[in-house]
């Protein structure tokens, strides 16, 4: 693989009522395993390149749900998500770490996980082959790992994305060996950073949330009881951390969850995915849902299967 020329993505020369779709489309067509989940019109944009075998990556969009399942291709990468804009949860697991502006996260494409994107988000994705970061790297786990902008080391590989961002109009003229340093820079980072994956105890609100989204008593005051924050304190990490209020936060979740169950071709009766997501009530989860989605969990059900046909 050699330096390849930017090719370019946008929802916005499409019809909005095909506009999930189609991001739905090249999301999957630029990282293999990955299914996008966003509202009708959704104005989003995506960049991608490539330097010899280390792909970059940025997108921008408004709010969207990702899934990501192992691909078992055999080809194993770490993928570098760096926030420049907005807030980026990513869930593996019990776990979840959020990213802020400046911050990395660090996922492992043979491993499952979730992102929740939010609104006016921005970020640059680097991938780079595991067999590139060298056998130090190899034997850490760092699956949703999460590395602070405020490390000099992790602040240098941002750096770089940034610069080379920056010479996008030239970058057929880019020698491909750069590739090399910016997997130099990765390694230096996971090895140097400074990972934060706070302990179960230390929970920050929105990532107790998201270990009990499934518990349909799950609200501010649960979440205070379980921090021993105020409420005021909960629906402040709310806002600064999702750019939503508790409930909201919440409810959105527990839908983007709700879609991925109706995708699967499973038999789990709509009733059933609206209990497992955290609804007591199956009418009130379809009200919801069709106010998110445009559809309800019916039609949202056999949409998937079509797409999947």
């Amino acid at each position: 693989m050699t330096t390849s020329a930017v090719e370019r993505f946008s929802t916005r020369l499409v019809p909005p009522q095909q506009r999930h779709l189609f991001w739905r489309e090249v999301v999957a067509d630029a990282f293999p395993g990955m299914t996008a989940y966003a509202s009708e019109g959704i104005r989003a944009d995506l960049s991608r390149w490539s330097l010899g075998e280390v792909g970059l990556a940025r997108a921008r969009s408004g709010r969207a749900h990702i899934n990501r399942v192992a691909t078992g291709d055999g080809a194993n990468n770490l993928v570098f998500h760096v926030q420049r804009g907005g807030r980026t949860i990513l869930v593996h697991g019990d776990e979840a770490v959020t990213a802020g502006i400046g911050d990395v996260i660090i996922a492992d494409d043979a491993r499952p996980y979730s992102i929740e994107i939010s609104e006016l988000n921005d970020c640059l994705v680097l991938q780079v082959p595991m067999a590139m970061l060298g056998t130090d790297v190899a034997k850490l786990d760092l699956h949703g790992r999460l590395l602070s902008l405020n490390d000099p080391n992790v602040a240098f590989l941002n750096h770089m994305l940034e610069g080379l961002w920056c010479q996008r109009e030239m970058f057929d003229q880019i020698d491909e060996g750069i590739g090399g340093l910016l997997a130099d820079a990765a390694r230096i980072a996971c090895t140097r950073g400074a990972l934060r994956t706070p302990p179960h105890g230390d929970a920050s609100p929105v990532e107790f949330a998201l270990r009990n989204l499934g518990d349909p008593g799950l609200g501010t005051a649960m979440i205070c009881g379980a921090t021993g924050l105020s409420a005021r304190a909960v629906q402040k990490a709310f806002v600064r951390k999702a750019a939503l209020t508790p409930t909201a936060f919440i409810t959105t979740r527990r839908l983007a969850r709700a879609a991925d169950l109706l995708a699967c071709p499973d038999g789990r009766s709509i009733t059933d995915i609206a209990f497992k997501v955290g609804f007591s009530d199956s009418a009130f989860f379809s009200r919801c849902f069709r106010r998110s989605y445009g559809v309800a969990p019916s039609q949202w059900r056999e949409r998937s299967a079509g797409v999947d046909a």
